[in-house]
């Protein structure tokens, strides 16, 4: 038995065959976003503990230093005003904090805000300062929480930044500034 083949007939071209998908599932978006990379699940936890330890000492800070706000009120005002007299100091840094959050997120500056913030975490630290025992020891215990807010508070700003520097609002709107040759 022989084959004749026609060798003026032209030979089938391969590509104009389909191709069948070695899989027939159809992949998912995103489910292979952690197996393309294998270290950015250590680095996904590592910011994570980096935060949650950042929010529980800017929590305590806050929390101490706003009762020694409070106790320093007491001396002067009815013990209801006290209660809510901390917000002076704590409400402009609370509000600077989260524009300043905000600018990190959009990757924009926040000067006005960081200024707000050291004024008001200034400010709280003198108050405190100012009631402590005349001893180093006592001014040094309760003027650290101010501080060590603004510190945390910092490095929990660091979590949203990317390694990009800040951007302006005029980039936005005139596109990024070219350089002169």
């Amino acid at each position: 038995m022989t084959h004749n083949v026609d060798p003026a007939a032209p030979l089938p071209d391969v590509r104009d065959r389909p191709r069948r998908p070695a899989s027939r599932r159809r992949p998912r978006p995103g489910a292979h976003i952690f197996s393309g990379n294998p270290k950015i699940i250590p680095v996904a936890f590592l910011i994570t503990t980096i935060a949650l330890c950042a929010m529980i000492m800017l929590y305590w800070s806050l929390s101490y230093s706003y009762s020694q706000l409070r106790d320093i009120a007491l001396l002067v005002v009815s013990e209801h005003l006290a209660r809510w007299w901390p917000l002076t100091v704590y409400g402009p840094w609370l509000l600077a904090g989260l524009s300043i959050l905000r600018a990190s997120v959009q990757h924009r500056t926040a000067r006005r805000s960081w200024a707000v913030m050291l004024l008001s975490s200034a400010t709280a630290v003198a108050l405190c300062i100012g009631q402590s025992p005349s001893s180093l020891l006592g001014m040094v215990i309760v003027g650290i929480p101010p501080i060590t807010a603004l510190v945390c508070f910092r490095e929990l700003v660091g979590q949203f930044s990317s390694g990009r520097g800040p951007r302006h609002a005029a980039d936005t709107l005139n596109g990024p500034k070219q350089g002169r040759p």
